[in-house]
């Protein structure tokens, strides 16, 4: 009879365990089909096929400067009694710019000059009878030799306080601005007036913290001038800055004029710089992206995702160039009919399949 109850309870926990088995079984199954019936997340991308565009549409916008420009200033403070020139006038090196009240100056060098004349005779008697017959000691000698030199330099003061009551043109120029009127008081080291050395101009772009010029061929460009319609002007470059503003971070670039044709050109001129390449020809066709496809790393370069045939995103390296307004060249490792992705980028990974689609309005300048 027990061993009845046994087999029974033991038949019982079989059919218990094969019913906890086949459910198991069917739930891993059903779950196993409902994760495989969830299509996985496909990433739209905004792309851009890559294309060239003329060189000419790229350009900078810049500022004329004079290369020597000067904010001159006295050097004493005084009362202001003439400013010679005018806005606009051109003047010579050396040319006599403005003055000051020059009364007391001249009165301090009248009466330096005659304590010199007659510490300058005690001097020369003193010396003579030391000589003659050292009536005199070498120490009172000594202290008359000091009141001398001392009295010189009182009179070479006094000659150049009274020189820098007057301001005088450093070189060839024109003179930019006049920042005060006469009769004012002005104080040592406050400009007066700005002259510009016209006959060696310049100009001044800024680029982009992200942008360089496009290798060393960028060393020649035009210049368009807003206030000289209808002509260019030859540019070649002279520096370019290392270390970026602060406020913009952007780095200065500077191009000096080759030559002006004869027309009248002035610092603070609006002018547009179109870079031209080493062949000289403006008209070459540069492959270019918006700047919103451009990644940097944290090793200084730049790459693009470029999405291939089986719509996955690849990281492709590439050299970037110039700036035009939201675009920019890429010189380097792209083929033409490649597409690039140019919005969300920072959420692409390598590998990562996409669904790529354009917009009209992409790559519109």
């Amino acid at each position: 009879m027990v061993a009845t109850k046994f087999g029974q309870n033991t038949l019982k926990l079989s059919a218990i365990s094969a019913l906890l088995i086949s459910s198991l079984s069917i739930t891993g199954c059903s779950d196993e089909s409902e994760a495989s019936d969830v299509a996985p997340l496909i990433k739209p991308a905004l792309i851009e096929v890559v294309t060239t565009q003329s060189a000419t549409e790229l350009s900078f916008n810049g500022i004329v400067r004079a290369a020597d420009s000067a904010d001159l200033a006295f050097r004493v403070s005084g009362k202001l009694t003439n400013i010679f020139v005018k806005e606009g006038d051109e003047v010579s090196k050396g040319q006599l710019l403005a003055s000051l009240d020059d009364r007391d100056a001249k009165n301090a060098l009248v009466s330096a000059q005659l304590e010199f004349e007659n510490v300058s005779r005690e001097y020369e008697r003193a010396q003579a009878v030391f000589k003659r017959s050292q009536a005199i000691s070498k120490a009172d000698l000594d202290t008359i030799t000091t009141r001398y030199n001392l009295a010189r330099t009182r009179v070479e003061d006094a000659k150049r306080h009274l020189e820098y009551t007057q301001i005088f043109a450093p070189f060839d120029g024109i003179v930019g601005r006049k920042l005060v009127d006469n009769y004012v008081q002005v104080q040592a080291n406050a400009p007066v007036l700005t002259v510009h050395d016209i006959n060696d101009l310049e100009v001044v772009i800024h680029i982009p913290h992200k942008v360089m010029l496009s290798g060393k061929e960028g060393t020649k460009a035009i210049a368009e001038i807003s206030a000289i319609p209808g002509q260019s002007f030859p540019l070649k470059l002279r520096t370019v800055a290392t270390v970026a503003d602060p406020v913009s971070q952007a780095y200065p670039v500077v191009l000096g004029f080759e030559h002006l044709n004869g027309f009248h050109v002035l610092p603070g001129m609006a002018v547009k710089v179109l870079p031209v390449s080493t062949s000289g020809n403006t008209q070459n066709q540069q492959v270019t992206l918006p700047l919103t496809s451009i990644v940097p790393d944290n090793q200084g370069k730049q790459f693009v995702w470029v999405v291939g045939s089986d719509d996955k995103a690849t990281k492709r390296y590439v050299a970037i160039g110039a700036l035009n307004k939201d675009r920019i060249i890429v010189t380097e490792h792209l083929s033409l009919g490649e597409k690039v992705i140019i919005a969300g980028v920072s959420s692409v990974r390598e590998g990562m399949e996409v669904r790529p689609y354009t917009d009209d309005r992409a790559g519109a300048q």
